[in-house]
Order: C-alpha cells, then structure tokens, then sequence
C-alpha cells in the first residue's frame, strides 16, 4: 500500500486540475481526506484481501463512485460546484486510492471490479510502505523515496505545468489586474 501522505498528495494533484478558481478550506480538505478513506478498512476484522477485510470493496471502483456521489452531494452547494462534476472529480481522487496501492509490490492485488472475483495490481513501482505509526523518514524509507520519484514528483510537475499553462491562457488584462 502507499502511504498516506502520498494519497493525500495524489488528492491534491488531481483537485488542483480540476479547477484553477480559488476553492474553499472545505474542497482541499475533502481532496485530502477522500482518498485516504478506503484505508480505513484496516481496522476491519475480516482477513487481508477479503471483501471487508484489508483492500477489498473500499478499494474499488463501485465505493469510489458511490461515496463520490454521496460527498458531491453533501457538498456541491456550499462548494458552488455541479453535482455531476464535483460527483466525477470525488470519484477519480477516491479510485486513485486503489489505482496507487496497485502499482505496490508485494501484496494483494486491488478488487477495481468488485463484486466480480478479480484482483489486479502488484505492477511494481512502489515498495510496501512502512507499516507503523510514525512518520517515515525520506532519508530512510524505500518507500517514501519510491513516491516522491514516481507520484510527488509527477503530479507536482504536471500541476506546475498546467498552472503556468492556464496563466498564460488568460487575458493579458486579467494576469495585470492580478498583480
């Protein structure tokens, strides 16, 4: 599985490309929060790659997409923000969730289809992370130091770019009135 911070950072990228208008504390929270939620099945007492054990249904595509809907709905007013389309961007930050821990090695693949029986994953570009309750050390952390190249990295230049894309984009007399 991928740490924590690196869905969270994941959450981030995928929200700061949905929208280029400043968003309120209650948006950047949910982009956090939201992909971090389907690791919550760890405290669940069933066996490790059970549907309700640790990366089951949680991981797939069908709870990404009923608890994008469910957050959309609870939020598209006070965020000012479609339901349809605020319903689309929560589900792409929750699947991205199991999208991460299946590029792990070592573990159980990820249910995307459930209730069908198949699992995917292991592809290999991130270790296991560390299991435990401190921070991980980047000096250390195989793990860590995997996501910073292959996740943190990408998505943060990826991010940069399109910001720097849409300012350009915009007329010239709103980039001056910005400054």
């Amino acid at each position: 599985m991928a740490t924590l911070y690196t869905h969270a950072v994941a959450g981030l990228g995928i929200a700061r490309l949905y929208t280029a208008r400043p968003m309120p504390w209650a948006y950047w929270g949910l982009a956090v929060l939201l992909p971090i939620i389907p690791d919550l099945d760890v405290l669940s007492t069933y066996d490790y790659g059970t549907p309700l054990g640790h990366r089951g249904i949680t991981h797939s595509l069908l709870f990404a997409l009923v608890l994008g809907m469910v957050a959309a709905g609870a939020t598209c007013r006070r965020l000012r923000v479609r339901w349809w389309s605020l319903a689309f961007l929560f589900f792409l930050v929750i699947a991205s969730h199991g999208l991460l821990d299946a590029m792990t090695t070592r573990s159980e693949g990820i249910p995307f289809f459930w209730p069908l029986a198949a699992r995917y994953g292991n592809w290999g570009l991130i270790p296991v992370s560390d299991v435990g309750f401190e921070l991980p050390d980047p000096r250390s952390s195989r793990a860590l130091q995997s996501e910073l190249l292959w996740i943190w990295l990408p998505t943060a230049l990826l991010v940069g770019v399109v910001t720097v894309y849409r300012s350009l984009r915009r007329p010239t007399s709103a980039r001056d009135s910005d400054a």
